[in-house]
């Protein structure tokens, strides 16, 4: 059997926060545990620094998260690039230059200087679905203090924010978002989500046709691109349609179990 993987963004493709979808739909659960007692693989990619416990329940057998920039597989950390010190602080200076709000993620913590900013607040209920105050984040520290892998940071335009873009992009990989929350994502140069998948199937010696991958927003992009099936949610951006393979059913409606169904012959189960 030629063994196959398929990659999974988070938000917008196996839940919907701010729609009330805080966990993958019960037929989303039942045809990737179908699609692994197959004897295939299936990997997260994200954006997020760390999986949240909404998708937990899954037991995936990687993880690429960070943009690519961390790649855990069956256990076996494979990527792990941390920001440096003067990395760090230069970021930090840029921010402050133009009002960003920063939030630095690594394994071991968050740091975070500004977490009352009515962005941030608004950062949290987009994405952990609450307004509360989180726990066990660094709120005092110096640049030497932050073991970050991405950096988020958050400003009032998107004028301040391709400012701070065209400042920092010859040293650091970033991914503007000019809808929603005006925000850019922030890496070492290096991998990009799409390239850690192809990383991935590559090392795991998969066939290229033999990939899958499902994704809705900007930073999907070259994710779909660098697989076969690269699959776009209903929800998904246009720019991230015109790109797709296929556009499946939205994330609310069961996208992905009506593609395994499609594909893997994994029945949709009514009731479920």
């Amino acid at each position: 059997m030629d063994t196959k993987i398929a990659f999974f963004d988070i938000d917008g493709t196996l839940v919907n926060v701010p729609n009330g979808l805080m966990h993958p739909t019960n037929q989303t659960i039942h045809a990737l545990n179908e699609f692994k007692n197959q004897g295939h693989k299936i990997v997260i990619a994200t954006a997020r620094g760390e999986v949240p416990q909404s998708v937990q329940d899954i037991e995936f057998d990687g993880y690429i998260c960070s943009d690519g920039h961390y790649i855990r597989f069956e256990g076996e950390i494979l990527i792990d690039e941390l920001f440096n010190n003067q990395q760090v602080q230069k970021q930090l200076d840029i921010y402050q230059k133009y009002n960003g709000r920063s939030m630095f993620y690594g394994h071991n913590g968050e740091w975070c200087s500004c977490l009352d900013d009515e962005l941030v607040v608004k950062h949290r209920e987009m994405f952990q679905g609450t307004s509360e105050r989180p726990q066990n984040v660094y709120e005092k520290f110096d640049a030497k203090d932050i073991e970050a892998v991405s950096c988020c940071v958050l400003f009032d335009n998107a004028e301040d924010m391709w400012s701070a873009y065209h400042e920092l992009e010859n040293e650091f990989t970033m991914v503007p978002y000019e809808t929603g929350l005006i925000r850019m994502d922030v890496y070492c140069k290096g991998f990009t989500k799409g390239t850690a998948c192809e990383y991935l199937y590559k090392k795991l010696g998969i066939e290229y046709e033999n990939t899958y991958a499902f994704g809705d927003g900007i930073n999907d992009v070259e994710m779909l691109q660098l697989v076969q099936h690269g699959i776009a949610m209903g929800n998904a951006i246009d720019e991230l349609k015109k790109v797709a393979s296929e556009i499946t059913d939205t994330v609310d409606h069961d996208g992905i179990a009506k593609t395994f169904e499609k594909y893997f012959e994994i029945p949709v189960e009514e009731g479920r």
